[in-house]
């Protein structure tokens, strides 16, 4: 009975882990269709071609706000059919932002940051534009970034882990 008692627990807890671990992710993770993307900023010559693994991707983690999960948390957010909105206080600034289109062939991203700066409310805008653009060539590994200029920034994804179908 004992051993028993044991096993199920040893069996039980990761998967109560998993769950209470979801339970601080946004409602609405924005992840992009596997294969290779070119995300074009609206305000900068400087795009960018990612490597995408559905499973481990964060859109606004990896094209926004690194560590936006771990740093911001989400006030409002807000989905009608391929739009959603979301408000979000982030150290020493609010972001809201919002997306529109379709995770697997081609979608808009604006956000405004908002902080204070010399006593001054000052915006930043920021204008995303991605396009699926089929697989991932032989070479650039899942969340890898290539600049414009031909230069590969390492994998994203290093530290994203899938367990039992979720992300951790």
């Amino acid at each position: 009975m004992k051993r028993s008692a044991t096993l199920f627990l040893m069996m039980i807890l990761p998967l109560c882990a998993a769950a209470s671990a979801s339970a601080a992710e946004p409602a609405q993770r924005l992840q992009r269709a596997t294969g290779l993307w070119k995300v074009t900023p609206a305000t900068s010559p400087f795009s960018w071609e990612i490597c995408v693994d559905q499973q481990r991707d964060r859109l606004i983690d990896d094209d926004l706000w690194s560590d936006f999960e771990q740093e911001c948390q989400i006030a409002s957010q807000s989905r009608q059919g391929d739009s959603y909105t979301f408000q979000s206080s982030c150290p020493g600034a609010k972001l809201a932002g919002s997306f529109k289109g379709d995770l697997a062939k081609a979608y808009t991203l604006t956000a405004d940051t908002t902080i204070e700066l010399n006593g001054k409310t000052e915006v930043q805008r920021t204008e995303l534009a991605g396009v699926f653009l089929g697989a991932c060539p032989a070479g650039l590994a899942p969340g890898a970034k290539k600049m414009r200029g031909g230069m590969v920034m390492k994998s994203l994804y290093l530290n994203r882990y899938v367990i039992l179908g979720k992300l951790v």
